[in-house]
């Protein structure tokens, strides 16, 4: 038994495929199918149940499976031991929500390029509920995902099924964007009742995919959402809300660092009627230990949630005492 058969069994309990295994470990599927089949050989004992659907492992597979993801794990580290101090180029595939895209891919890249150049990210804007299989399908080493609560117990089951690690690491909610001049702007809350009996601007633009994504379901009555328009390109809904053509309903985070709101074009506003806490968390496969490109990059994904959440305050805090300015304005 050769120290490269512990990989393969990772790879391919995983994969759940010799084909795909093989393009990870970039040898041939022959060769990886025939070094498992010497294996089984010399071990007197199946690994993989092989069949038309892909590979599973045996009960004795389950078991070589754990004795070889740990002997992976000390592997990486032995490597690290080894040569500390060589930063070679790394590429790391990052999956994301586009809530993350949206408000922090830049910053991640900026701090990547001043704190880290040897890494590489490549960065792939899913949405939340494709944000697991991409892991589990090895087209990501590292994933940004959010859940409600009415996606958590499934979210965290498919990561518990594929051993993957879920940690939570910012808190939101769903707000409605509108124009400076809507006469809701100014409101503490507003409901979608309050928003169709607005006549100024009754289209809705949103990102329907995103929203269903999170089952944030509004209420039955479909005539507050008679002019209904949906966008996935946040530029363009945030271009039409600042227009004062539509009011839009995103999560609270897609307001950071950005220029309709600092300059007070459009004013975030709690949405009382959409129950909907959104939960943001990193996510990685527990089978291999994570490469020292994936560990920097998570200290600074959690860098920028911290300081996110500090200037969001800020933020907030500011849109309140001009709300309060402009009330007393109107009396």
């Amino acid at each position: 038994m050769r120290l490269e058969h512990f990989s393969y069994i990772v790879e391919i309990a995983r994969c759940k495929s010799m084909s795909k295994a093989s393009k990870k470990l970039y040898i041939t599927q022959p060769s990886l199918s025939t070094a498992i089949q010497n294996l089984e050989d010399e071990l007197g004992f199946q690994i993989f149940k092989r069949s038309a659907s892909g590979v599973a492992l045996t009960e004795k597979g389950e078991e070589l499976l754990k004795i070889s993801e740990e002997v992976v794990k000390q592997l990486d580290l032995v490597k690290d031991l080894s040569n500390p101090d060589n930063e070679t180029v790394a590429t790391l595939n990052l999956a994301a929500t586009p809530v993350f895209c949206n408000a922090l891919m830049i910053n991640l890249i900026q701090m990547l390029q001043r704190e880290h150049p040897h890494i590489n990210a490549n960065i792939i804007e899913l949405r939340p509920l494709k944000i697991l299989p991409a892991l589990v399908a090895g087209t990501a080493d590292l994933a940004i995902g959010s859940y409600s609560s009415s996606t958590k117990e499934q979210t965290f089951q498919e990561a518990a099924k594929n051993n993957i690690v879920i940690e939570p690491i910012y808190e939101d909610e769903m707000y409605c964007f509108l124009h400076r001049n809507h006469p809701l702007a100014q409101k503490k809350s507003v409901t979608f009742e309050e928003l169709a009996a607005t006549n100024t601007s009754p289209e809705f633009f949103n990102d329907h995919v995103l929203m269903d994504s999170y089952e944030c379901v509004r209420p039955d009555n479909h005539e507050y959402t008679s002019n209904y328009y949906s966008f996935t390109d946040r530029a363009s809904i945030k271009k039409a809300v600042a227009k004062g053509l539509a009011y839009a309903v995103l999560p609270h985070l897609m307001a950071y660092d950005d220029i309709y709101i600092s300059s007070g074009m459009i004013i975030p506003v709690p949405l009382a009627d959409a129950d909907v806490a959104l939960t943001t968390y990193i996510a990685y496969s527990s089978r291999n230990s994570l490469p020292k490109s994936a560990t920097l990059t998570i200290e600074l994904i959690r860098k920028l949630y911290q300081d996110a959440q500090k200037e969001q305050a800020k933020t907030q805090q500011k849109i309140e005492r001009q709300t309060k300015n402009n009330q007393y304005l109107l009396y």
